[in-house]
């Protein structure tokens, strides 16, 4: 479940500057599926993965390069956002560092994710460069979602400091389970040991993948919190930088506790 999370306003329509527009709310809306999907195709793919499906593996290996596919599509998607983003607000920041690093290693992981899928199928077996390629990509993912965190210190409210815990952590550790679960295939083994370790990795999997969608029902979760707040923010003059908005508040009640005290 790569995904980049930034506290700036997003542009995620690539032919608008408008980050109020309707195609920016259909992009955010599709994202947010995008995520879901791809989690709940990781989930049930992982399910074929156990022995006693072993027949159905090559649904499971497909299933998972549908979702490697649409994670492809959303991080890649989200590399254009911030090559866009940036190339208006050329401020040469921490943030801008952040964001490119991020969205890179989300890229080159859901590719690498796409290429391990293709090489688990019973008709190439490659079970070596695919494990390869799910450990690296998982790597990248997990890079990605630690230099990700270091956004936190510009949370903009609890809610949002909580979602973006939430989500990271449970990417990062989804991702660090898939890794984990690709070393296996590594290794030549003999039955029973082979469908013992086999189970144990279809386990990891399989968790990891509940995760992954877990995650991407939170991601939607903080797009609806996102546009209530906006909405809120609209309706009261606040304008659209509602997140300087909530930041000015947070700083004004903090002064006045401290004046009371």
């Amino acid at each position: 479940m790569p995904h980049l999370i930034t506290h700036r306003p997003r542009v995620s329509a690539l032919s608008s500057k408008n980050s109020h527009s309707r195609a920016h709310e259909i992009w955010q809306t599709v994202n947010a599926f995008s995520y879901k999907l791809g989690g709940l195709c990781f989930l049930v793919g992982s399910i074929f993965f156990f022995p006693a499906l072993s027949q159905y593996l090559a649904v499971g290996d497909w299933l998972f390069f549908i979702g490697s596919i649409l994670y492809l599509m959303v991080t890649g998607h989200d590399l254009l956002e911030v090559i866009k983003y940036w190339r208006y607000h050329n401020t040469d920041t921490f943030a801008d560092h952040i964001e490119f690093v991020t969205a890179w290693s989300y890229v080159l992981g859901s590719a690498l994710f796409i290429v391990g899928s293709l090489c688990f199928l019973p008709s190439i077996e490659a079970k070596t460069p695919g494990a390869w390629s799910f450990i690296i990509g998982s790597a990248l993912f997990v890079t990605g979602g630690f230099v990700n965190i270091m956004q936190i210190v510009e949370a903009p409210s609890q809610l949002y400091m909580e979602l973006f815990n939430i989500t990271v952590a449970q990417f990062i550790l989804g991702s660090g389970l898939f890794a984990v679960a690709s070393i296996p295939y590594l290794w030549q083994l003999s039955d029973p040991a082979d469908s013992l370790v086999t189970t144990l990795a279809a386990s990891l999997f399989l968790f990891a993948s509940i995760l992954f969608f877990l995650g991407g029902i939170l991601i939607y979760y903080r797009k609806l919190v996102s546009k209530k707040l906006l909405d809120f923010c609209h309706a009261n003059g606040l304008g659209t930088m509602f997140i300087s908005s909530l930041r000015q508040e947070d700083e004004r009640a903090r002064k006045k506790d401290a004046a009371s005290s």
